[in-house]
């Protein structure tokens, strides 16, 4: 093994723990609001994407349609989204961002932004583009592995 592929798998295997700790802090900035991580994922991609529907939220977001439609169904009853008709399917609605939950993701985002404006401190826009260029590259390599969140495989 070469040194580079030593250095690269290294960095692989701070992949999990880093997204476990980035959910955990994303949790802690959600303290107060009445919502969870998965509710914030769900409320972030309305707002910052426009109306989508249950299953083209669970593609965007890897992730099984039924976890999603839980997740949507404590932000409608929160009055932080709302059904909307949808006019390239019947059976399928639209699921937007109400006002209220635009207000409640813009207040959270100001306090994720003041935790990472910590972590972008500490970096140059060098690094930054460099981890963007590695994360990017390690993304399309394993693309090939990218399982349908509906249709687990070996790996679910």
């Amino acid at each position: 093994m070469t040194d580079k592929t030593q250095a690269l798998y290294g960095l692989l295997q701070q992949v999990r723990p880093l997204h476990r700790r980035v959910a955990r802090s994303v949790g802690d900035h959600l303290d107060g609001t009445g919502i969870g991580v998965g509710e914030r994922a769900v409320l972030a991609l309305l707002v910052e994407s426009g109306p989508l529907s249950v299953p083209a939220i669970g593609r965007a977001l890897f992730l099984p349609r039924q976890n999603v439609q839980k997740w949507v169904d404590g932000l409608r009853a929160a009055d932080l989204v709302e059904r909307r008709a949808n006019p390239a399917h019947r059976r399928s609605y639209l699921i937007a961002a109400t006002e209220a939950g635009r207000r409640l993701f813009a207040e959270i985002r100001k306090r994720e932004d003041a935790a990472v404006a910590d972590l972008a401190a500490r970096l140059s826009p060098a690094d930054v583009n460099v981890a963007t260029q590695v994360l990017s590259a390690c993304l399309e390599h394993f693309s090939p592995f990218e399982d349908d969140p509906d249709h687990p495989g070996p790996l679910a």
